[in-house]
């Protein structure tokens, strides 16, 4: 994994760090405080501890060495969330409901808590007065401070929050994924829908995401986890 080559914002492959280390990438959650997120948090510090293998993870197998993915050790966890239950915590209730294995939890507690400390307010919540564009402002700020606080190379923001209704037709306002997403875009930072909300998928949205070069999937892929679960 050591020798792959990092991909920039604008998806083109970044050139070797000079100082002989590894340019570290920002993982986004917007929802990081669900089930998701701090599963992928947790994961991600035992495989690197060594404290459990790579099970079922594709991209660790051999047709994708060289490929350019940053290595596992070389992400940075940070998101947005409305909720504030702490990651740490977050990990012991899905301990006790048999979604972690006992002792995870607290073999990475470090790692849960520096990811927690990168989350920020999400929104809009209820009664905010802030309008669309300066929750898309806001949001974009924290993506941006995130980036050169940790002196990341890049950073991707990925959708694992709630899924929401389907807007309605005569709604004025956009959806809470939407203004994720284009405060994605805003900062410069590739986006992956992982739920079925709206997201980018809005016809401002994909215009923009479009003209900007910006690399973007998705449209929902906890469907094939909870068939995985069930």
């Amino acid at each position: 994994m050591a020798g792959r080559q990092p991909v920039n914002n604008d998806g083109n492959a970044s050139q070797p760090r000079t100082d002989g280390r590894t340019a570290r990438t920002g993982v986004w959650f917007v929802g990081a405080r669900g089930s998701v997120a701090t599963t992928a948090v947790a994961g991600c510090a035992a495989v690197t501890a060594g404290l459990h293998p790579p099970t079922g993870m594709v991209t660790e197998t051999p047709p994708f060495h060289g490929t350019g993915l940053p290595p596992l050790d070389s992400l940075v966890f940070g998101g947005h969330d409305t909720a504030d239950c702490p990651l740490p915590k977050r990990a012991e209730h899905l301990t006790g409901a048999g979604v972690l294995p006992h002792g995870l939890a607290s073999a990475v507690r470090a790692e849960l808590q520096a990811a927690d400390e990168e989350i920020r307010p999400g929104g809009p919540l209820p009664g905010d007065r802030c309008s669309d564009e300066e929750l898309i402002t806001h949001f974009a700020a924290d993506l941006t401070s995130f980036r050169v606080r940790n002196a990341l190379a890049r950073v991707v923001v990925v959708n694992v929050s709630s899924t929401e209704p389907l807007p309605a037709p005569d709604a004025v306002r956009l959806p809470p994924s939407s203004l994720y997403a284009a405060a994605a875009l805003r900062a410069g930072c590739p986006y992956v829908n992982f739920t079925p909300s709206t997201g980018l998928r809005t016809p401002v949205l994909t215009d923009a995401a479009a003209a900007s070069g910006l690399p973007h999937a998705g449209r929902d892929g906890k469907t094939g986890q909870t068939l995985l679960r069930a």
